[in-house]
């Protein structure tokens, strides 16, 4: 029932040497420590400018400079419980991990607690405890008043969440509260797959209909967005 998520850019020339022992040695390690019920890391797919609906209104994006800004990968960690992240008896990492982890620019964290979830419809593809899902959509963002939480919850509730049940090669989707980090709510897609072109999920979302659901405020009018989000990608590790 938790996700902790950390979003980050490579120098490009760091790229291939960090990869590899991030691959290779902190991952795996990763993987296996106690609590840790699946990672997964993802590279973002590639941006066209293209997704915005037309007639949509603009959306806001956070403006704080003390958010980081990190959106090239990201690193997705599924545990238990979130005390799994505050351990407070958890090894201190050594200096040579540090130094390697250190070579990430603009990382940002995020620690959710689920909220609630629902299946898509190729969920019998990828069942509880098959790891991390082989391509996925994280938006993280605030809101910025009480109103603005009831109309987003009620969102989800008659619009978003019953669209994600009819999405094509959508697993499913948990909706999240933060712990810790600057988005106050997080959402995780998870898909099967992501086509050759696409650079996020919005469009299998408008296949699926439903919107007319919804005749409250347009999303984009409640929602102040993370900088450079959502993401959308496959996963790079474990390999697909």
């Amino acid at each position: 029932t938790a996700i902790k998520a950390e979003w980050y850019d490579l120098d490009d020339g760091e790229r291939e040497d960090f990869l590899g022992w991030y691959h290779a040695d902190y991952l795996p390690a990763l993987q296996a420590a106690a609590g840790h019920i699946w990672v997964g890391h993802y590279e973002r797919a590639p941006e066209t400018g293209a997704s915005h609906v037309p007639g949509a209104p603009p959306r806001i994006d956070v403006d704080d400079p003390d958010v980081a800004t990190g959106s090239q990968f990201l690193t997705v960690v599924a545990a238990a419980s979130p005390d799994v992240f505050f351990d407070p008896n958890a090894a201190e990492e050594a200096p040579e991990t540090k130094a390697q982890l250190a070579r990430r620019k603009h990382l940002r964290l995020g620690i959710f607690v689920e909220e609630t979830r629902v299946s898509g419809p190729d969920w019998y593809r990828h069942l509880p405890g098959s790891g991390a899902p082989p391509a996925i959509q994280f938006g993280n963002y605030s809101t910025s008043n009480q109103t603005d939480d009831i109309d987003l919850a009620y969102w989800y509730r008659q619009m978003k969440l019953p669209q994600v049940t009819r999405t094509r090669g959508c697993i499913g989707a948990r909706k999240l509260i933060s712990v810790a980090g600057w988005a106050k709510h997080g959402i995780l897609y998870e898909f099967m797959d992501m086509e050759d072109g696409e650079e996020n999920f919005e469009p299998r979302f408008r296949e699926a209909g439903l919107s007319e659901r919804w005749t409250g405020r347009h999303v984009l009018k409640i929602v102040v967005h993370a900088p450079n989000g959502p993401i959308a990608g496959r996963r790079i590790w474990p390999p697909v």
